[in-house]
């Protein structure tokens, strides 16, 4: 993921080694083409692109770029799948071949829309903003080209505040339901969608892929442990504080918060993305109380 940041600076007339040095990457890095990249350079990357184009679009403007193969295996898995649904189904075990900082979760599903759950790993600030700007742009980019057709989601939510504008984000992804400031990063489509057949469809490389990616060595299992029992605290610690403390949890769990932090990143998670999965089960459990009226709703006239 650095190194196609990486190219799109160098395509737009800004130096590439010079960017690469102001985000802190050893020359090393850059030389070994197989080396993995920590994800602190990826959304360092971003920002630094983003103030050197002065243009607040800008990640989206070059994730409307992308072309399918530039994540390599994961790309060329989901894309030779025989409908969109089994291509995005058969990614889930491999995304850790392009990014290990980044989840995928399913939110809610209806008869009217599927979603999913964008979570970060690490990061915070403008970087991790620009991040889920470019990941989600990426799965629409990547939908929309293995499909050969206009797909735009029902709707896209992202935790960063709202921007001076949102024309940029509409014109992207093609829908006027945008919402900033949310509880999570989510993105939602027809059900319909997942049974369109892709005109990258190709039976005989997905089996030739899928045998060499089953002898791949699989990403580290995501233990439950300790996300449970955080989830368990958090639960109570949510209805008396909007924002519960690391170490207010750390007391009620019997240990300390450094060492938490460390139970957490070993389970393939972060204390801040523990509380943010809380937030929204606190949320939708306030929406679903009997009598309840809807967030951002202070009265109802009865005539």
């Amino acid at each position: 993921m650095p190194r196609f940041i990486l190219s799109r600076a160098a395509s737009a007339g800004i130096d590439p080694i010079r960017l690469a040095r102001a985000a802190g990457m050893p020359s090393w890095l850059l030389a070994d083409t197989e080396a993995r990249v920590p994800s602190e350079y990826f959304l360092r990357l971003w920002e630094l692109l983003e103030r050197e184009a002065g243009d607040p679009d800008t990640t989206l403007r070059v994730v409307a770029g992308y072309r399918v193969g530039e994540f390599g295996l994961v790309d060329y898995l989901v894309s030779t799948a025989d409908t969109l649904g089994a291509g995005l189904a058969v990614a889930g075990p491999y995304v850790g071949t392009a990014t290990t900082n980044y989840r995928f979760e399913a939110g809610a599903v209806t008869d009217a829309e599927a979603a999913f759950e964008l979570y970060t790993i690490n990061g915070e600030g403008r970087g991790r903003e620009l991040g889920a700007q470019a990941v989600l742009g990426v799965l629409i980019a990547r939908i929309r080209q293995m499909t050969g057709r206009p797909i735009d989601p029902l709707r896209v939510a992202f935790r960063q505040p709202a921007p001076r504008t949102r024309h940029g984000f509409a014109d992207f992804f093609g829908t006027a339901r945008i919402d900033f400031g949310a509880p999570v990063d989510e993105i939602a489509f027809r059900p319909d969608d997942f049974e369109l057949p892709q005109v990258t469809a190709d039976p005989m490389l997905a089996r030739v892929l899928l045998r060499h990616a089953a002898n791949m060595p699989p990403p580290p299992p995501r233990t439950t442990e300790w996300p449970d029992r955080v989830a368990d605290v958090l639960a109570v610690l949510q209805d008396r504080d909007s924002e519960p403390a690391l170490d207010q949890a750390a007391r009620r769990l019997f240990t300390s918060p450094r060492t938490l932090q460390r139970r957490l990143a070993e389970s393939g998670t972060t204390w801040r993305l523990e509380v943010d999965r809380a937030r929204k089960r606190h949320l939708e459990l306030l929406d679903a109380e009997p009598g309840r009226l809807p967030r951002g709703v202070d009265h109802v006239d009865v005539g």
